[in-house]
This record gives structure tokens, C-alpha cells and sequence, in this order.
């Protein structure tokens, strides 16, 4: 579907589609969404992953533009109230904040149109909300705080997401792939990579280094990455992001350590990282862990996030 944005006015587009699916689950109750740093908090209504798309392809950042179509796809989404035909009616709220807090944009019900229509609960495979966000709303700002709520026009249930975005230049190259691969890991951990292949990553926490005594460190382990180097490999950019179990964000002061080696016979690269993420005294607690390499051209990333 094409979405057309007039000069002068502001115009959202939404879709929602329901395929034939044999089970859904929740996978977790909240969370932080690799690449883009998407929040997401299931407050009865939950899903097995989320997506942010432009033009089909995944999107690699948060930095997204204005006047055309962002898409954001649920898969097997739980926890609509069905009537007794086992029809249910969803809603979605967009919000676009400034850097100010000011309201630049708030659309209550997106899907408003879908709501004379019924879909059946046993059908339902994905949910795919789209809309464009007007330059001509953002007041002169460069970037936002964009929050999605998806919700249940029949119960109070609801899933709120939210991420910082910042606005591309009209014409700018996104950071979009058609092909986004999952690296082998443990539960509990999201790690994908685009651009480059990894055989599979090990987490563990690590509390034996004598760099920051205080501070306990979650080591990331990635193996046998291929489609780089190691000057590729340290040219590229690193941050890190640490979350509370509420998904509120720490400020970590002391610096992310790294090893990396490389094999020069087939190109292969294994690369550690040590990520401080809380004090060695503070274990009970669960935290969220989000790191993020990417290369000197932007087009090749690795985006990991870890419950820990």
C-alpha cells in the first residue's frame, strides 16, 4: 500500500493482518527490541517478537524518515478479549513527543477504520500496524520520542512500546536489510547480525576482572565472524546500553573492555566484549544489557540484548 503525504497535511495509514496461525504465546512480559532499541511493556496483551519496518526491509537503527510509511509487525499476538463469535477489535495509539516533552503528534486510534470489521482470535498470526510521520508536524526538531500503544477496544488490555528516534534527511540512505540473521545463543538473549555471518556467542557474567574491582561485567563471547577483519573490526563503532529491571535506563561510567582475533587463513574473527553493567554486590537484581557494534560504513551490524 502506497501513502501518499501532501504538502500541508498530515496523513497515517494503518493496516492490520490476520493469518491462519496454529499457536501463539507471550514470550516475555517487557523488553528492549535489537536495533532499534524499541521498549516494549505487555500489559495483558503479549507477543513473540516484534519488528520495525520501511518498505518491507528491517530496519537497523532508530533513525527513521519522515513522510513515508514505518511499519510495526507483532507475530502471534495474545490477549484480545473475543466475543462469543471469537471476533476481536484492536486499537492503536501513535504519539510522537520533542526532546522538550512538547505533544507533536497523538492519533488515539490508528486502526480506527478496521473497528467496524471483526477478525477471528483463532486466525490470528501477525498484526501489522503502518504509518508515516508528517515532517511538517515536527516543528523543527531532529529527533523524538515515538510510543506505540496497541490495545484491546473490548478490555483493558494493552502493550505499550516506545524508542528514541532520531529524523533522516529527506533523501538519506537508511539503515535497512533485507537479510537479518540470529547468531546462536543461550535464552534469555536476542543477537542478531547483518552484513556478516557468526558462528554462535557465549554469555556469561564475569566478576574476575581487575580493571573496575567493583563492578561485574557481562562478557559477550562472538565466534568466527566472517565478512569483516580485525582493522574492519576496530574501525567500527561500539555503545552500550544498560537497563534496570523496569527498563529504565543506568548511566554505566566505566568503559566497555575487548578482545579481538583473527585467523588469518579464513578470515574469521572472534570478538569478546566485557560490559560493566552493575556493582558485584548488587546480584539479585535483574538487569537488561543491549550492545551494539556497527561498521565505519553503517552497513554491517551487531546488535545483542541479554537479560542478566
Amino acid at each position: 500500500m502506497k501513502i501518499n503525504f501532501p504538502g500541508i497535511k498530515f496523513v497515517i495509514a494503518c493496516t492490520i493482518s490476520f493469518i491462519f496461525a496454529t499457536s501463539a504465546a507471550q514470550a516475555q512480559n517487557k523488553g528492549v527490541i535489537p536495533f532499534t532499541g524499541l521498549k516494549f511493556f505487555c500489559e495483558g496483551i503479549g507477543t513473540t517478537t516484534i519488528d520495525v519496518k520501511i518498505d518491507g526491509n528491517q530496519l537497523l537503527s532508530n533513525r527513521i524518515p519522515l513522510d513515508r510509511e514505518l511499519e510495526i509487525v507483532m507475530y502471534h499476538p495474545t490477549g484480545f478479549v473475543a466475543d462469543q463469535n471469537k471476533n476481536i477489535f484492536a486499537g492503536a495509539e501513535v504519539i510522537v513527543l520533542s526532546p522538550k516533552g512538547e505533544i507533536l503528534l497523538n492519533d488515539p486510534n490508528v486502526l480506527l477504520k478496521n473497528n467496524a470489521k471483526s477478525f477471528n482470535a483463532v486466525d490470528l498470526k501477525k498484526l501489522s500496524i503502518k504509518f508515516g510521520i508528517g515532517a511538517n508536524l515536527m516543528k523543527g526538531n531532529f529527533s523524538g520520542l515515538l510510543k506505540i500503544r496497541l490495545y484491546d477496544t473490548k478490555s483493558k488490555n494493552q502493550i505499550r512500546m516506545e524508542v528514541p528516534v532520531t529524523f533522516a534527511k529527506t533523501g538519506e540512505k537508511l539503515q535497512v536489510s533485507k537479510t537479518v540473521r540470529s547468531i546462536k545463543s543461550g535464552n534469555g538473549v536476542n543477537a542478531f547480525i547483518s552484513g556478516l555471518k557468526a558462528r554462535d556467542m557465549v554469555i556469561k557474567v564475569d566478576t574476575s576482572i581487575k580493571v573496575a574491582p567493583r563492578m561485574a561485567y557481562t562478557s559477550m563471547d562472538i565466534s568466527r565472524i566472517e565478512g569483516s577483519s580485525l582493522s574492519g573490526i576496530f574501525q567500527g563503532k561500539e555503545n552500550f546500553w544498560v537497563f534496570d529491571n523496569d527498563l529504565n535506563e543506568l548511566k554505566i561510567t566505566d568503559i566497555l573492555l575487548k578482545q579481538v582475533k583473527g585467523a588469518m587463513e579464513n578470515n574469521t574473527i572472534d570478538y569478546t566484549l566485557k560490559i560493566p553493567y552493575r556493582l558485584k554486590n548488587n546480584p539479585a537484581k535483574l538487569y537488561t544489557v543491549r550492545f551494539r557494534w556497527e561498521s565505519q560504513d553503517k552497513s554491517q551490524v551487531i546488535d545483542v540484548v541479554v537479560t542478566i
